[in-house]
C-alpha cells in the first residue's frame, strides 16, 4: 500500500503579482494551479505520498513573495494499492 494525500488550497495574491507566484507555485513538486481568477485568487492542489511533504509544501506557499494567504479548503488521504496509481493522460485499464 503507497500513502496518498491531495489538498485543495486557495492562494490569494497581490493583483500585480499573480502571474509571478502561478509561476513558483508550478515550480514546486506537487503542486498544480487549476485556475486563477481576476482578483488574484489561484485554486491550487497540492499531493504527495507524504503527509509531511504536503503540510510543510501549503506552510511554504506563506512565503512566496506576493502570496497574501494561502488556505487549505480540502483535504483527503488513503492508502491505495501501486497498480491503481494513474499516470496523468493515461487512460484506466
Amino acid at each position: 500500500m503507497i500513502e496518498y494525500n491531495l489538498c485543495g488550497v486557495l492562494v490569494h495574491a497581490i493583483l500585480g503579482q499573480v502571474n509571478q507566484v502561478r509561476h513558483q507555485l508550478e515550480s514546486l513538486d506537487g503542486v498544480e494551479v487549476h485556475e486563477t481568477t481576476k482578483d488574484g485568487r489561484l485554486v491550487v492542489t497540492v499531493e504527495s505520498g507524504s503527509r509531511r511533504y504536503v503540510a510543510d509544501t501549503i506552510s511554504s506557499l506563506h512565503e512566496i513573495d506576493g502570496v497574501l494567504s494561502a488556505s487549505m479548503v480540502f483535504q483527503f488521504n488513503d492508502e491505495i494499492e501501486p497498480e491503481e496509481i494513474q499516470v496523468q493522460g493515461e487512460m484506466p485499464a
